[in-house]
């Protein structure tokens, strides 16, 4: 363990003012790196060297040309698991500046076993983050015994049944509304300048602290940050309780933040060599809440047509849409878009949807009729309604790409 610049000009910075000394840091080759005199930055000091050459506790500098580097006064060794690893000088007479030098080596120490748990823990974090995303990314045949054996030395038992979770924070932007008034909201990745970057940050990171925290509660529950996405793998349960549970969490993170949590649940499996599979069923499902409006959590199961619309081209589905929307505008798309995904969320309920969009349910009436017109497609037959359903979905996709 070294003695970081960067922690020595803090100490420098914090502690010369107060005690009102010369102070210098010098590192284990018996380089001054942080000094008050920014002049002695980068220069040798001969008694440092000596202190960490000889493992000395301290030296008393009388005279400036008794050590080459060095001034007159008191040097002390910082020691780090017993061995010295830098030091402090303090300028001027042994009795009046020790009390001075002794302080700043408690507390370098202190500052010096801090940082290394921290970079212990960071390893720690990046060899089971390099495990988990072996694990939650391999496919079955790479889930062998090996594999286990790595898991359980890092106290994760992949042998156990787990249901997996992937979540993604939406910021929702309040001076924004959609088609029917409600607040719009947008994820991450698809912020235009309405807020800060600074803040967008801020928001992601407290909800995937909070997030942390609520996950490592619940036994046998691992959890990876993988780019814009949570991955959980929790403990085996049913599918009501496990969307209870993601409603709960949502819940909490929406009363702290001006976040909505959209959530994709995997479909139920015992076989914990299908976790990659499991994954994936959890990432599409996640893509169909993000598509919705209201942002509520999908189960795998529940999803139709978003299983295989992955497969197919953007351009494709552009074309598909032009077609079904003849001769309309990008702009008269959306609307309609946004329209009929209301309809058909209310399952085609002209009273619900008007009030949803507040709007009088006979200017819905007039509306519809206008598109069934232009279009040649009523969207309140279930002859037809299952290509506006197409062309939603389409849309929905692209758009959040």
């Amino acid at each position: 363990m070294t003695l970081s610049t960067k922690t020595a000009k803090i100490i420098v910075e914090e502690i010369s003012g107060i005690i009102g000394r010369q102070i210098n840091m010098m590192n284990a080759e018996g380089i001054i790196i942080a000094s008050t005199d920014a002049a002695r930055v980068g220069t040798f000091h001969a008694a440092a060297k000596k202190i960490i050459d000889e493992n000395l506790s301290e030296i008393t500098v009388h005279s400036d040309t008794e050590y080459a580097g060095a001034l007159s006064g008191t040097n002390i060794a910082v020691r780090f698991k017993g061995a010295p690893v830098a030091v402090i000088g303090v300028t001027g007479p042994y009795q009046e500046v020790v009390k001075y030098g002794q302080m700043l080596k408690k507390m370098t120490e202190i500052l010096m076993r801090d940082e290394y748990y921290k970079q212990q823990s960071d390893t720690d974090k990046r060899i089971k983050n390099r495990f988990l995303n072996e694990w939650l990314y391999g496919s079955p045949e790479t889930i062998d015994r090996r594999l286990e054996n790595r898991g359980k030395s890092l106290g994760i038992d992949i042998s156990i049944p787990r249901r997996v979770v992937v979540f993604e924070p939406v910021v929702q932007i309040p001076e924004t509304t959609d088609i029917g008034g409600a607040n719009a909201a947008l994820s991450d990745s698809e912020i235009d300048g309405a807020l800060k970057p600074s803040e967008i940050q801020r928001h992601i990171d407290n909800t995937w602290k909070t997030l942390g925290t609520i996950i490592g509660h619940e036994k046998n529950a691992v959890m990876l940050v993988s780019g814009t996405v949570f991955i959980c793998a929790l403990s085996s349960r049913s599918d009501k309780q496990l969307l209870d549970f993601v409603r709960t969490v949502r819940d909490s993170i929406q009363s702290k933040y001006p976040v909505i949590l959209a959530a994709g649940l995997d479909s139920k499996t015992d076989d914990y060599r299908l976790i990659n599979s499991a994954r994936l069923k959890a990432e599409k499902a996640l893509k169909t809440c993000l598509r919705s409006p209201s942002k509520e959590p999908r189960l795998y199961d529940t999803i139709n047509m978003e299983i295989f619309s992955g497969e197919i081209p953007d351009p494709v589905k552009r074309e598909y849409i032009t077609r079904i929307f003849k001769s309309y505008s990008e702009e008269d798309i959306r609307y309609w878009i946004n329209l009929l995904d209301t309809l058909y969320q209310e399952e085609g309920s002209i009273a619900k949807t008007a009030i949803r969009l507040f709007m009088h349910k006979n200017t819905l009436q007039y509306q519809l009729n206008k598109l069934k017109q232009k279009t040649g497609y009523d969207p309140r037959s279930i002859r037809f309604s299952s290509l506006f359903y197409n062309a939603i979905h389409f849309y929905r996709d692209i758009e959040n790409r």
